[in-house]
């Protein structure tokens, strides 16, 4: 794998981050029939890195902003620092799981290393977990990587580990010093593009970048604010996790898009209830959808993408523009995600029982993901504590909220 240049969206979605607020690491938990075997999860994740280096792939940023960071083959890859193994205090229940597991999936990847990490946690009941923890921007051609797809797939297992990736080695001042060398050709670009100011501004990052970080603020200036609940409308740094396991019948023709509407509706009637109860108006309620986990912090953004604005010049700016461009402001009260999937997959004797996928919230107030399979709805909620300040009632209200989709379908149906 060559040194490959991230895309001015990736430059921004890895600078995001260094901000709690805008952190868009996505995460996965299943949970395990019984005690799993550590070594050979952490043989499965060596031959992983092996077949997909983009596991084994770091960014290298130059120390001035004179061209794209780069991806290269970590030449210190260390699989050990990516695949955990801790314990809880047997035996531990579900709460304590998802708050170690918010504190994994909530703390900022080092950017000094490939940005991911697959941690097993002994000691669940008279099982195990799995949680795991990446970037968005780990994927292929095909969509974004999931961790836990390949700690539990056993059809490599016994056969001989591929080759490694051949390291490289780009450090941070060799990398400003190949984009200096650019510059000329890259003022040519914005001229011929018909930015020719943008270019000025671009000549004034190389040699004045305080300056221009002022200059830009127009630019970059935040969009307007969003009207939504006023209930949910507080923004912090902290997050927490409830997960929901819905009885779902899956088997009919169509079940995965008739499941991805009985988890919008319950989500949407949950929050309802959670505002009725809390006496609050509930007129104002912005929903987002997007494809993936991964693509929430994307479907977040705004109509004008200030990223699109920038274009060719984001390589040229400083961290403290880029930051301004990651930093989220109030987003749309709740993003949702739904994939359809199955429970298959083990880990030595541990079978999986449960499985979630859990997404950012990055700007927004509620993170909601399903997977749905034959039988089962497995919800992951992630909220803002600033936003969501009664984490039971809204476990609670979104129960409830379930029941009341399904009763109204099966009303229909019925009728």
């Amino acid at each position: 794998m060559p040194p490959t240049r991230l895309t001015p969206e990736d430059r921004v979605l890895l600078r995001s981050d260094r901000d709690p607020r805008a952190r868009v690491t996505t995460g996965g938990i299943a949970l395990l029939s019984g005690p799993a075997d550590a070594a050979l999860l952490r043989s499965r994740l060596d031959r992983a890195s092996r077949t997909l280096p983009i596991l084994r792939a770091r960014v290298v940023e130059p120390v001035l902003a004179t061209t794209e960071p780069r991806w290269i083959i970590d030449p210190d890859f260390d699989l050990d620092h990516h695949v955990r193994r801790i314990a809880l205090p047997a035996p531990a229940d579900h709460a304590q799981l998802l708050t170690l597991a918010e504190q994994i999936i909530g703390a900022a990847l080092d950017p000094s290393r490939p940005l991911w990490t697959l941690t097993l946690i002994e000691g669940v009941g008279s099982g195990a977990a799995l949680v795991a923890a990446a970037s968005p921007l780990l994927r292929t051609e095909t969509g974004p990587i999931d961790l836990l797809d390949l700690a539990l797939d056993r059809s490599a297992d016994g056969r001989p580990l591929p080759a490694r990736p051949v390291p490289t080695d780009l450090q941070p001042l060799e990398l400003a010093q190949i984009g200096l060398h650019e510059l000329p050709l890259r003022m040519l670009a914005l001229a011929a593009g018909g930015v020719q100011s943008a270019a000025g501004l671009a000549i004034r990052v190389a040699t004045n970048p305080g300056r221009v970080v002022d200059e830009a603020a127009a630019v970059v200036a935040p969009p307007p604010p969003r009207r939504g609940s006023p209930l949910l409308a507080r923004r912090s740094a902290s997050r927490a996790l409830i997960t929901l396991r819905l009885p779902w019948p899956g088997t009919e023709p169509g079940a995965a898009r008739s499941a991805e509407r009985a988890h919008i509706s319950c989500v949407r009637a949950g929050l309802l209830r959670y505002h009725d109860e809390l006496g609050l108006p509930r007129r104002s309620l912005e929903f987002v959808a997007a494809r993936t986990p991964a693509g929430i912090a994307r479907a977040l953004a705004p109509a004008h993408d200030r990223v699109a604005m920038l274009g060719r010049l984001v390589p040229l700016l400083p961290d403290g523009v880029i930051d301004a461009v990651a930093r989220p402001a109030r987003g749309a009260d709740v993003a949702v995600s739904h994939r359809s999937g199955t429970l298959a997959g083990s880990l030595g004797r541990a079978r999986v029982r449960e499985r979630y996928a859990v997404g950012p919230v990055p700007g927004n107030a509620v993170t909601s993901v399903a997977l749905s399979t034959e039988s089962t709805l497995f919800v992951a909620v992630r909220y803002d504590t600033a936003a969501v300040r009664d984490g039971i009632r809204l476990a609670r209200c979104l129960t409830e909220g379930f029941a009341d989709v399904v009763d109204s379908t099966s009303t229909r149906t019925s009728a």
